[in-house]
C-alpha cells in the first residue's frame, strides 16, 4: 500500500464516518468472541467425561441462574457425598408435583441417620420435601458457565420472542463482524483479493452455522431444575457463593463434665476455599431457649475465658458456630457440662419407664473437702410428699431402687446432700414410671386352612408404661424354631403373611408384646394348617382411603394351574360386583381409576379361575372409601424455633395446608384469618389406646370449635399418660402452588398453660399423620376430604 493510501485510510478512520463502523465492528466481534468462548468452555469438558446441564429454574439464585450451564463430574465410590456442595441428581416421579422424574441441581445441606441426604435450593426458605439417596446422584458441580445456555433454555420452553430477538441480534453481529469495521476508504492495490463479497458471505455463513450448532447442542443438552417449593426468598441466602460451595469444618474442645471459676473453652475451624470469617462460641442454660455468646473472633481459632461465676450453677450446653468468607455456616454438635462453683447435687435420671432393680447415681460437684451424707427420696409424681429411698450414702453415692416394693405408678426423684445442719437438694427428676406388670397380648385366629396371603393380627394392652412393640411369629409344627413374620410398634399390631413362601403343613402362631419398661409377654400359640395345594386367592388391601388411580394386586395359586384372576369391586355390603380387570399371568395386578366412581365405600375381592374352569373367591376387603373431593389435606409441616429439636417449645409452629382455599369461618366460627388466641393440646398416645409412639396434637378454642382435626405425631412427645396444654395463636395465609391458591393455617406455640412438666424430647424421626375433618369446606361449599395425610419429605424430628 502506498503512503498516500495509508494517509487516506487514517484520515477516514478519524473521521465521523470512520468511527461508527469501527466501533460497531469491534462490539460485534467482542460479543461473538465471548459467546463462542463460553460455548466452547461449556462443551469442551465433555472430552474429560464431564457432563453439562442447563439450569431451568431460579431456586439456586443468586449464584446459579436460569440459562447458566453447570458442568458436573461423576462422584466416585471413594468420594463422600459433598455435604454443602451442589450436586445433580435424579428426582423420582413420586417426588415431583407433575409426576415426571427429572434431573435436579441443588445443594446438599444435611445428612439423615438413615443414609439419605437433605437438599435445598439456595433461594428456597425450606429444604426439599423428599430426601435424596446417594445412588440418585449423577454428578458433582465443578464449573459454572453463566448465561451460555439461555438460547437453549428459550428453545426448550418455546419462548419465541426471546429466541427471535437473540437470533436477529446475533445475525446482525455476524454481519457487522464480517462486513463492517474496516476504516473507510481503505483499498488494496496488491495481493490476493481475500475480502471479496463471496469470501465474506462464505465466512458469515460458516460463523452463523457454528453458532447455530452450539445453540442446538445447548438446547438438547441435559436440563436441571430445582425441586418444588411453595415459598421462595429473594434476599441473600445462607448457603454459598459459587467460588465456595462447601461449608467450613468446626470443632469444639470438650470442657469436661463439670466446670468452675474461669475455664478455657477452645474452638477451631477450617475452610480451604474461602477461609474463615468468624467463630462464635455460645452457651445455653438447661431449661432455657436463648443462646448467649461466650466470645467471638475473626480468626480460625479462638479460646474463650468463660467466667462461670457470672452464670447460675447448673447444666449447660455449649456449641461453636463458624462462618466462612462465602457466608456458609457450620455448627458443632452440642457439648454438655455442669457449672458448679458452689455445691451442686446431681441425680442422674434413669429411664422414663423402669422395672426391677434400678441403679440411681448421685454426684456432688463443688464439694471441696467437706464430707456429706447423701440420701435419695421419692414422691408420687406431682404430690411433693417425699419419702426416703436410700439413706446415709457415702461416695460414690450410688443406690439401688427396688421398684418391686413400689406401686406401678409415676414417681418424682431427688437427692439430698447433708453436712451438719445444711441440706442441699438436687433438681427433681420427674415422672419416672414404675411398671413391673407385663402387658397383655393375644393372637387373633387367622383361620384354617391358611392359603394365599393372610393377615396376622394380635391385640395387646399395657396399663402403665404402654406397649412398645409386638412381634408376630410362626414355627413349623414339631419344632421350636420361631421365625418373626413382623415386628409392629403401633396399633393395629398386624401384618400380611404370604403363606406361599413356606411349605405346606402344620404351623404354630404366637405374639410377643414388650412394654416400654422392658416387660414382655408371649401369647398362647395357635396351631393352624397352611395348605396351598388347592386353589387360593387373595386381594391386597389398597388402604382405608383411595383417591385417583389406585394399584390393585392379587395373589393366586392353584395346583391345576391359574387360568385367570379377576379383580372386582362392589358398593359396600352389596353383591353388585363389577370386574375391574382380568389377568392371565402373574403378577396379578391392575389399576383402579376411582374417579369413575361416586365417593363412598366399596368392597374388593379377587376371583381365581383355574385351568379346569373351577372358581375360587377371595376373602372380601370391605369398606374401602373412595374419596376424590378436590378439597383435601395437602401438607402438614412444622418449624423449630426453640432450643431443642424434637421438643414442643415456645415459638415452634405447625402449618395445616389445604389443597385449595377454604372458607375460614368453617375452620372456626366467625374467623377471617387474623391472629386468634387458641390452645394446643398434646396427649400421650397411651391415653388414647394408641401406644407410646403415637402422641396426638389438636387445636382448641375456648367457647367454640376448631375444625382442624388431629395430628398423630408418630413419636413420643409427652410423658407417659400426660396431657400438656399450650397457649397458642392461629393465623391463616394463602400460598400459590402450580397456579392454584391454597389456604395455610398456622398455629404458633406459646408458653405451657398446664402440664408443662409432661413434655419430653422425641427420640427418633417420624412422619406425622394429619386427619382432617369434613366440617371445613371451600368457598363453594365443597367439604374437605376425610383422607388422612402422611407428612411428606425428609424423615425428621419435628419441632
Amino acid at each position: 500500500m502506498s503512503l498516500d493510501t495509508k494517509d487516506s485510510a487514517g484520515q477516514a478512520l478519524f473521521s465521523a464516518e470512520g468511527w461508527v463502523p469501527f466501533v460497531v465492528g469491534i462490539v460485534a466481534r467482542v460479543y461473538l468472541g465471548i459467546s463462542l468462548s463460553l460455548a466452547v468452555i461449556a462443551l469442551f469438558p465433555a472430552l474429560l467425561g464431564w457432563s453439562g446441564s442447563v439450569v431451568q429454574s431460579g431456586s439456586m439464585e443468586p449464584h446459579i441462574s436460569p440459562g447458566d450451564v453447570v458442568l458436573t463430574s461423576e462422584l466416585s465410590d471413594a468420594e463422600p457425598v459433598p455435604v454443602g456442595g451442589v450436586v445433580a441428581y435424579l428426582s423420582p416421579a413420586e417426588a415431583e408435583p407433575d409426576g415426571t422424574a427429572k434431573t435436579r441441581l441443588h445443594r446438599v445441606v444435611g445428612a439423615n441417620d438413615d443414609g439419605t441426604y437433605v437438599t435445598a435450593g439456595d433461594a428456597n426458605t425450606d429444604v426439599d420435601s423428599t430426601p435424596m439417596k446417594r445412588e440418585q446422584i449423577s454428578g458433582r458441580a465443578r464449573i459454572l458457565v453463566p448465561m451460555v445456555g439461555l438460547p437453549g433454555l428459550w428453545m426448550t420452553h418455546r419462548t419465541f420472542p426471546q429466541i427471535a430477538i437473540w437470533s436477529v441480534g446475533t445475525l446482525l453481529a455476524v454481519v457487522c463482524a464480517i462486513y463492517v469495521g474496516g476504516p473507510a476508504g481503505e483499498t488494496r492495490t496488491a495481493g490476493p483479493q481475500r475480502n471479496t463479497p463471496r469470501v465474506k458471505g462464505t465466512a458469515a455463513f460458516l460463523l452463523a452455522a457454528v453458532i447455530a450448532v452450539l445453540v442446538i447442542l445447548g438446547a438438547t443438552a441435559g436440563t436441571s431444575a430445582a425441586a418444588f417449593t411453595s415459598v421462595t426468598s429473594t434476599p441473600a441466602n445462607s448457603w454459598a457463593a459459587s467460588p465456595d460451595w462447601n461449608p467450613p469444618t468446626v470443632s469444639l474442645a470438650d470442657p469436661g463434665s463439670s466446670v468452675k471459676d474461669t475455664v478455657a473453652i477452645s474452638a477451631t475451624a477450617q475452610d480451604a476455599e474461602s477461609g474463615i470469617r468468624s467463630i462464635d462460641v455460645e452457651y445455653l442454660r438447661d431449661g432455657t431457649t436463648t443462646w448467649s455468646t461466650m466470645c467471638s473472633a475473626a480468626t480460625a481459632a479462638v479460646t474463650c475465658q468463660w467466667n462461670t461465676k457470672a452464670v447460675p450453677d447448673g447444666g449447660y450446653s455449649l456449641r461453636a458456630r463458624a462462618t466462612d468468607n462465602a457466608g456458609l455456616t457450620s455448627i458443632t454438635a452440642l457439648r454438655a457440662t455442669t457449672v458448679a462453683n458452689n455445691l451442686l447435687v446431681v441425680l442422674a435420671s434413669p429411664a422414663e419407664a423402669v422395672r426391677g432393680n434400678v441403679s440411681l447415681s448421685t454426684s456432688l460437684l463443688g464439694a471441696a473437702n467437706t464430707l456429706y451424707s447423701v440420701r435419695v427420696e421419692y414422691s408420687l409424681a406431682g404430690a411433693n410428699k417425699w419419702s426416703t429411698l436410700c439413706l446415709y450414702l457415702a461416695a460414690p453415692y450410688n443406690c439401688t431402687w427396688t421398684t418391686a416394693l413400689s406401686a406401678n405408678e409415676s414417681y418424682d426423684l431427688r437427692a439430698v446432700a447433708v453436712a451438719g445442719l445444711t441440706s442441699t437438694y438436687s433438681a427433681v427428676v420427674t415422672d419416672i414410671t414404675v411398671d413391673n406388670q407385663a402387658p397383655a397380648v393375644a393372637m387373633t385366629d387367622p383361620g384354617t386352612p391358611l392359603s394365599g396371603v393372610r393377615t396376622l393380627t394380635a391385640t395387646s394392652t399395657d396399663a402403665h408404661s404402654g406397649v412398645a412393640q409386638v412381634s408376630l411369629q410362626y414355627a413349623r409344627a414339631g419344632t421350636s424354631t420361631w421365625t418373626t413374620a413382623c415386628t409392629v410398634t403401633e396399633s393395629p399390631y398386624s401384618c400380611r403373611f404370604d403363606t406361599t413362601t413356606v411349605a405346606d403343613g402344620g404351623y404354630s402362631f404366637r405374639a410377643i408384646s414388650v412394654d416400654a419398661a422392658g416387660n414382655s409377654t408371649t401369647s398362647a400359640a395357635l396351631s393352624r394348617t397352611v395348605d396351598n395345594t388347592v386353589a387360593s386367592v387373595s386381594v391386597e388391601d389398597p388402604g382405608a382411603y383411595v383417591t385417583g388411580t389406585v394399584p390393585l394386586t392379587a395373589a393366586a395359586n392353584s395346583t391345576a394351574g391359574v387360568g385367570s384372576v379377576r379383580i372386582q369391586v362392589a358398593p359396600a355390603g352389596t353383591t353388585t360386583w363389577n370386574t375391574l380387570c382380568t389377568i392371565a399371568t402373574a403378577p396379578y395386578s391392575c389399576s383402579w381409576n376411582t374417579t369413575g366412581y361416586a365417593d363412598g365405600t366399596y368392597d374388593l375381592r379377587a376371583v381365581l379361575t383355574d385351568r379346569n374352569g373351577k372358581e375360587t373367591i377371595s376373602v372380601t376387603v370391605a369398606s374401602r372409601r373412595v374419596d376424590n373431593s378436590p378439597l383435601r389435606a395437602a401438607d402438614i409441616r412444622t418449624t423449630n424455633a426453640g432450643a431443642i429439636q424434637g421438643r414442643l417449645e415456645t415459638g415452634d409452629s405447625m402449618s395445616f395446608v389445604y389443597s385449595q382455599q377454604v372458607n375460614l369461618a368453617t375452620v372456626t366460627p366467625g374467623w377471617a384469618g387474623a391472629s386468634l388466641p387458641v390452645t394446643v393440646r398434646l396427649r400421650d398416645g397411651n391415653l388414647l389406646g394408641l401406644g407410646n409412639g403415637q402422641d396426638v396434637l389438636d387445636v382448641q378454642r375456648t367457647g367454640s370449635s376448631i375444625n382442624l382435626g388431629s395430628v398423630n405425631l408418630k413419636q413420643n412427645y409427652a410423658k407417659n399418660r400426660k396431657t400438656v396444654v399450650f397457649n397458642a395463636t392461629l393465623t391463616a395465609a394463602t400460598e400459590t402452588v402450580g397456579g392454584v391458591p391454597r389456604t395455610v393455617v398456622t398455629v404458633v406455640l406459646g408458653s405451657a398453660a398446664s402440664g408443662g412438666a409432661g413434655v419430653r424430647t422425641a427420640g427418633a424421626a417420624a412422619n406425622m399423620v394429619w386427619t382432617p375433618t369434613s366440617a371445613v369446606s371451600s368457598p363453594a361449599g365443597v367439604a374437605c376430604s376425610l383422607a388422612p395425610l402422611t407428612e411428606a419429605g425428609t424423615l425428621d424430628r419435628d419441632f
